[in-house]
């Protein structure tokens, strides 16, 4: 099982649903959103193998494993303070300005993702590789910045959490934009590094030493490859309702030559907020839980639970030893006076131990058909049972003594 999070651009009356660029009219804009989707099975291009939820995770697991691998090697071979500036000047090493795709950026700057030794991958996987590590390390300057205006501005009192008026006001005008940024934000930045100064003795240099090396987040970001690697189109039969993905997967862990890497093809059900007229964009592909774990993808089937009736043996009787079945009546708490029907049995019941409830066992509370068990009375603790109102009455005022009869 496989989710896939793909862009969808929104235009009235325009488009036919498969273009990736949309014409604007006069008077129109484009809606950019996101919408998930799942993918249950697949077709092997080459050999013709219908893929089962099982061995369709298996190979997207493989693939989003790679590209996890090799833009972790990217990112922790640059996660210093230079290299991060030199990526959010936008400038190169002669001044150059780095193009918007971040995996071109790190190809010019010479930081480019590196295979690992002795296996294939075909260049557009490395590309998504390198965007999406590009990606990581062009949003760690956001929290540089912050990072170094928390610790420029560390307050001077016992507690680091609670700040001055004067210290709040410093803290957001070392920020570029501090006005703009949430209370909460810079607090758990101030925890972050209040956790890092309890751990060492010391406060951080920077963020590079209080975080470690982000990684790819265990997905594969197809919007940075072309259609060599996966094309996203419209179901000819359904094009309202199914969408159909043919994405380059590995049929190894680790694939050796071209040869273990095969198309394949997924049909998916689109959400019902894609409307008809959307123009679909590449996917995102992560890998579920579901699909992890694997006995929750198998068939529905039947397994031994705990019972929730509780079995607690009655007290030994006059005659009877004890474990045996249940001796009348027995009093209860107060607090568990008032009991539902899908509620636990109380003691004074005793069940069958075979695993089938008979039709209608369950008749109320304190009854049940393959039980002996009598009506109970609860009271606050154990102890003499008291009687009626009508036997009480009946011992206060005495019936007077029938007169015998004459015979």
């Amino acid at each position: 099982m496989s989710s896939m999070i793909g862009r969808q651009s929104w235009v009235a009356g325009r488009g036919d649903g498969v273009r990736r660029k949309v014409q604007l009219g006069e008077g129109e804009t484009e809606w950019v959103a996101c919408a998930s989707a799942s993918a249950f099975r697949g077709l092997d291009a080459v050999t013709g193998e219908v893929l089962d939820t099982g061995v369709l995770a298996g190979r997207v697991g493989w693939l989003t494993a790679l590209v996890e691998s090799m833009c972790t090697s990217v990112t922790r071979a640059h996660w210093n303070r230079p290299d991060l500036a030199q990526l959010a000047s936008g400038r190169d090493l002669s001044g150059v300005r780095l193009p918007s795709n971040a995996w071109m950026a790190l190809r010019m700057l010479g930081w480019a993702a590196t295979v690992p030794e002795g296996l294939y991958v075909p260049d557009r996987v490395r590309r998504v590789a390198e965007e999406q590590a590009g990606r990581a390390l062009r949003s760690a300057w956001w929290r540089t910045e912050l990072t170094d205006a928390v610790l420029a501005t560390w307050p001077a009192g016992p507690d680091p959490m609670r700040r001055t008026e004067s210290e709040w006001e410093s803290l957001r005008e070392a920020l570029p934009d501090g006005q703009a940024v949430a209370a909460s934000v810079l607090l758990a930045r101030t925890r972050q590094s209040a956790a890092f100064q309890a751990a060492h003795g010391r406060l951080p240099a920077d963020l590079c030493e209080l975080e470690a090396a982000p990684g790819g987040g265990h997905q594969v970001v197809l919007a940075a490859a072309d259609k060599q690697l996966a094309t996203l189109a419209r179901c000819d039969q359904d094009p309202a309702r199914y969408a159909v993905l043919t994405v380059r997967l590995p049929v190894r862990p680790d694939p050796r030559t071209r040869a273990d890497w095969h198309s394949v093809v997924i049909r998916f059900r689109l959400p019902p907020t894609i409307d008809v007229t959307a123009a679909l964009h590449a996917p995102t592909l992560r890998q579920s839980a579901a699909a992890q774990d694997r006995t929750k993808a198998g068939p529905t089937r039947n397994r031994p639970v705990p019972r929730k009736r509780r079995r607690v043996p009655a007290p030994p009787g006059a005659n009877a030893p004890g474990g045996k079945r249940p001796a009348g009546r027995m009093p209860q708490s107060p607090a568990r006076r008032i009991q539902r029907r899908d509620r636990g049995q109380a003691p004074h019941t005793m069940s069958t131990p075979t695993r089938h409830q008979p039709r209608g066992a369950r008749l109320g509370a304190g009854f049940h058909l393959h039980t002996h068990a009598t009506p109970v009375t609860r009271h606050g603790r154990p102890g003499p049972q008291p009687r009626s109102r009508f036997h009480r009455d009946r011992a206060e005022n005495p019936a007077p003594p029938r007169k015998p009869k004459l015979i």
